[in-house]
């Protein structure tokens, strides 16, 4: 049987979505830099690791890693990190944070 494009019928075509990093979000009134995207296959499907930072309340943070499914898991990720960090800038820990730019 000829293929689709011999027949002349065009294949669906794909969507590409392209995001260069470092990516700049604001999540929960936090500045969230994206620095780094890493793709791989796992067991239960596709998975990223981000590499990011955030600043808020004039603070930084230093950069961590989350593994997540998709960018609804990401933004679940990014508020607990960022409930984290202002709980830990009211309790007046922040020697692991540096001032913001």
């Amino acid at each position: 049987m000829p293929s689709a494009a011999v027949r002349g019928i065009r294949p669906p075509r794909e969507t590409v979505t392209v995001r260069v990093p470092p990516v700049e979000v604001e999540v929960r009134g936090a500045k969230v830099t994206v620095v780094e995207v890493h793709g791989y296959d796992w067991l239960d499907g596709r998975r990223y690791l981000v590499s990011c930072f955030v600043e808020t309340d004039g603070y930084r943070s230093p950069l961590f890693h989350l593994d997540v499914r998709d960018e609804d898991e990401l933004a679940r990720k990014l508020a607990v990190e960022i409930a984290k960090m202002r709980l830990a800038i009211l309790a007046g820990f922040t020697r692991f944070l540096s001032p913001a730019t």
